[in-house]
This record gives C-alpha cells, structure tokens and sequence, in this order.
C-alpha cells in the first residue's frame, strides 16, 4: 500500500472516529426517558418505561416539512409558553402516524412537567401544540438501521411483528419511532428506534 493509500485510509478514520464521537457527545448532553429492559426477544428490547409528558403538533410533511413541527415545538420550549418558562429540550423526538395524519412530540423533562404549582406543563401559547400524557406500561423497542426514513421504519415495525408473532406479549395501538440525533448526524450513525406498546397475551 502506497503512502497516499496510508493517509487516506488514516483520515477516514479519524473522521468517522470524530464523527462518532460527536455523534455521542451530542446524545449524552440530552436527558432521556428512564426505562428498565425486561428482556430480548432477539434483537428487541422489551423495556418498561414510566409515564411521560409529551409536548406534540401535527408534523405535516408534505406541506411544511418536519421543520414546521419541530420549530413550534421548539418554540414552546423556548418560552413560547403561558409561563414563559424555557424547558430543557430532550431526546427522543418522537414521530406517530404517517403522511398529513404523522405528529411530532418532545418528551418533556419529568420535573419540569411535573413541578408546576399546578402538577401540570406550562400552557402552550401556540394552539397547534398540545400536552398530552403517555401512560407507562411495557414496551417493545428495536433500533432502526439505514436511517429515518419510510422504508427503514417499515422494515423495523416488520421485525417487531415477527419477533413477538410467536411470544407471550400482543402488540396495542400503532408504532411510534424515537429520532435521538440532529439531521446532520449520517445515516449509518444515527440511532434511531421503533417503539411499540405491547400488553401480555
């Protein structure tokens, strides 16, 4: 191997070195839902995860993109609220339905969804965002290789299915899929995740 081939080689390298661990970093520096894995069903994870509350917005994608939802929610957090309070942004975003029907909601942090003189989030000022509550309860997570787009999501709700086909546990309500990084983190480092409630058969 020529020299050139040698620095070539040890540049590409260290730039997926850097990028994995800015990848990383930038994951690390996000408060995320607590859960306890209760067991594997190949490769999906059957995690227990409390109660959360969502901030979320309808995420029409054909007709504003997934920036317009992202930036009302954004904005909610960013003061854009009844108390003009700023929330911490945390990760996952998470993504359910499809097409003109998909919304987008951020988990928003326990103590400050909770803390409140009231037990409640601040009021959205933007009526487009609304607070609603995840119950907690079991759930079956698989992380999505190949990106965020619609085929890997598809490929990843087709694996959930057949791993449980055959399990104690029974699939309820539809999939949602949890987006832990920015979009320039590429493709083949993202972490991505379908995330289905399952209840016991």
């Amino acid at each position: 191997m020529g020299d050139v081939s040698k620095w070539t080689l040890l540049g590409g390298v260290v730039i997926a070195g850097l990028l994995y661990t800015g990848c990383t970093l930038t994951r690390a520096g996000y408060q995320s839902p607590k859960y306890v894995v209760k067991g594997r069903l190949g490769d999906v994870e059957i995690r227990d995860y409390g109660r959360m509350v969502l901030a979320q917005t309808p995420s029409r994608l054909a007709t504003e993109g997934r920036d317009g939802g992202f930036k009302r929610l954004f904005r909610y957090i960013s003061k854009g609220n009844a108390s003009a309070q700023a929330l911490p942004m945390t990760t996952p975003v998470l993504y359910r339905g499809s097409g003109e029907a998909e919304a987008m909601a951020f988990v928003l942090p326990p103590g400050e969804a909770s803390g409140q003189a009231s037990g409640e989030a601040p009021s959205p000022l933007d009526g487009a965002v609304q607070i609603v509550t995840r119950e907690g309860g079991c759930f079956a997570v698989l992380r999505i290789r190949g990106g965020r787009g619609a085929v890997a999501r598809q490929r990843g709700m087709e694996t959930v299915v057949e791993a449980l086909k055959d399990s104690g546990w029974r699939l309820e309500g539809e999939a949602e899929f949890a987006v832990y990084d920015p979009p320039w983190i590429p493709a083949f480092l993202e972490k991505n995740e379908v995330v289905w409630r399952i209840t016991q058969r």
